[in-house]
């Protein structure tokens, strides 16, 4: 197999490991970290700048939203640089601490009284216009 062949085929292969649905957020996630490392003139990737990242992140972020972005820079840090973060011990302690207390929001759940009572007496002519209008610009 020529070298430019293999290259290929490691590309192909690791571009299946990103999940296909969200590959554009990885990436976009991928790319934050590669602007703010640039801004700052940063070159290595390490636990150090990891955990700086983190720390400003964390200062607008919950910490739910930290471990997502966590998790995606994990992959694309392997993938990319063949970096290996779930080895930096700082960092999941960081990320760990700023999870302590977090109480996440609980989403409204309609009971299935409200749904029927909602089917039963909502005027057909509203909502069914919505449905199907919603329905047609999904087509």
């Amino acid at each position: 197999m020529e070298n430019f062949e293999l290259e290929d085929a490691v590309k192909e292969v690791m571009d299946g490991i990103l999940p296909k649905k969200s590959r554009k957020i990885y990436e976009a996630q991928y790319d934050t970290f590669v602007k703010w490392c640039c801004q700052r003139k940063l070159e290595n990737v390490n636990e150090d700048v990891l955990l700086v990242f983190f720390a400003e992140k964390s200062k607008t972020l919950s910490s739910s939203t930290l471990w997502a972005h966590y998790s995606m820079l994990k992959t694309m840090l392997n993938v990319k640089r063949n970096i290996d973060v779930s080895k930096f011990y700082k960092l999941s302690a960081f990320l760990k601490r700023k999870s302590e207390g977090y109480k996440p929001k609980k989403a409204k759940v309609l009971t299935l009284d409200q749904i029927d009572k909602f089917l039963l007496e909502a005027p057909d002519k509203d909502f069914l216009m919505i449905n199907a209008r919603m329905q047609y610009e999904n087509i």
